[in-house]
């Protein structure tokens, strides 16, 4: 959760400097355009920042200002890509609790359709008291899944916004593909969230969703249970492939 926090933290600061960085025009009375950085504004005069020179011009020599537009135009902005972060939280038996990476990036075909596709990045930290246990140890142990490789789940994802991302909207997503590695197996994301078109170089999202993946794990047996196999240690066991079910919250960025 701390690191949630942190990054959370690091999604408003930078879009905080976003805002704060955004070009304006000083449109002056006598035809002459200046193009920069505000630094100070008052009643009096305006100072503007231009290739690290500043100039200050006063109120009655200003027709006008202007300011780089805030939000990006998602509306003619048809190839997209997203990448998110959050946790996960499992529940049922067995169970993985995990910090995840996903990506996605595709084409936006309107204001409402996105189809795109990812890999993403779940490390496996099953939790111990719903695995399991081998019992012919000194100690007993968790009968974890295999951590050779994290879950890399590979996937279609189609997104529905409710309006013009441009403004702001609600939207809805599913991701449907198949894990890589040893956990290979079924792949489900639905989720819900909200996309925050902040400026017109960083936008992004938070959400929440249910992520469904099959892993694989070794269930300790006796040598003489129907279909065990020997693993190099010379001990048998089965081989099991739970559906593994987690509650996600997510944080993303967009471009």
């Amino acid at each position: 959760m701390k690191r949630f926090i942190l990054i959370t933290i690091v999604a408003l600061l930078a879009i905080t400097a976003g805002a704060a960085t955004r070009k304006s025009t000083i449109h002056l009375k006598s035809g002459e355009v200046v193009t920069g950085f505000i630094t100070t504004r008052n009643e009096q005069s305006v100072e503007i920042l231009v290739d690290d020179v500043k100039y200050v011009y006063t109120t009655d020599e200003i027709a006008y200002i202007t300011h780089e537009a805030r939000k990006k135009n998602y509306d003619t902005s048809k190839f997209r890509g997203f990448i998110d972060l959050g946790y996960a939280f499992g529940f049922g038996s067995p169970r993985n609790d995990y910090w995840l990476i996903e990506t996605s990036f595709g084409y936006q075909f309107n204001t409402h359709f996105y189809l795109g596709a990812g890999l993403g990045m779940h490390p496996f930290n099953a939790k111990v008291d719903s695995y399991p246990l081998r019992t012919d140890l000194a100690q007993p142990a968790p009968n974890d899944p295999d951590w050779d490789f994290p879950f890399i789940p590979i996937y279609l994802e189609g997104r529905y916004n409710w309006r013009s991302e441009t403004h702001g909207t609600p939207f809805a997503s599913l991701k449907l593909g198949c894990g890589t590695f040893n956990h290979s197996g079924l792949f489900v994301a639905p989720s819900l969230g909200y996309h925050f078109g902040t400026s017109q170089y960083f936008s992004f999202n938070i959400g929440v969703g249910y992520e469904l993946h099959t892993a694989s794990y070794k269930l300790w047996v006796t040598g003489d249970t129907p279909d065990s196999k020997p693993d190099l240690s010379g001990h048998s066991y089965l081989k099991r492939t739970p559906l593994l079910h987690n509650a996600v919250v997510k944080l993303g960025v967009e471009f």
